[in-house]
């Protein structure tokens, strides 16, 4: 009976480890860095709206694959492999825009829809900046982006992001990666896209 709950107890663990050891590695052999990114938007001569519609696609172009297979890493080491997810990508838009002087903050909603898909997304931070004295969002989820303008509409609150958001939600959507990883590799089949994609 205990060695059957002692099993119980390790199945979760060696489940995320399972799908963790088989995510996709690295994209690219020279990732870029924050200072590459900053050196060359400062390059560009851009200011005000038009700098940070292009910090949105540079760092969108930093991150060529959308990956919540990755949830553990830091934004950092998310950068480094090409991929990640908003919390990743959306965090070194919000370091970007600082380095460049612009006023910004990260915030969050649990459900927003848009990206031409009918369904509901759970989950997704992005960027305000403070442009001409007014709030305005910025995201690095598409390179078309442009501020005020990023194809998705939240459908639940708006809320700040806090420290323990970086932990909670990654906590709350592992199952669902674990679980669609599990899927597709028992049924033979490649994961679905919103676990990991090129971005297009």
């Amino acid at each position: 009976m205990r060695m059957r709950k002692c099993l119980w107890t390790l199945l979760p663990a060696v489940l995320v480890a399972g799908a963790a050891v088989g995510a996709p590695r690295p994209v690219r052999r020279h990732a870029s860095t924050l200072t590459d990114i900053v050196g060359r938007l400062r390059a560009g001569g851009a200011d005000g709206r038009e700098l940070v519609d292009a910090a949105m696609a540079e760092v969108c172009a930093a991150f060529p694959y959308d990956s919540v297979w990755h949830l553990w890493e830091t934004p950092a080491k998310a950068l480094a492999g090409g991929r990640g997810w908003s919390h990743q990508y959306n965090t070194i838009l919000l370091r970007v825009l600082r380095l460049l002087g612009f006023e910004a903050r990260l915030v969050h909603a649990a459900r927003v829809r848009g990206w031409r898909r009918p369904w509901f997304f759970t989950s997704h931070t992005w960027v305000k900046v403070r442009l001409d004295g007014r709030w305005v969002d910025a995201c690095a989820s598409r390179p078309g982006n442009r501020v005020g303008d990023l194809g998705f509409l939240p459908v639940s609150d708006e809320l700040p992001y806090r420290g323990s958001t970086r932990y909670t939600v990654p906590l709350a959507l592992a199952p669902f990666v674990v679980a669609a990883v599990w899927r597709a590799r028992l049924g033979g089949r490649d994961v679905p896209d919103w676990v990991y994609h090129a971005r297009g």
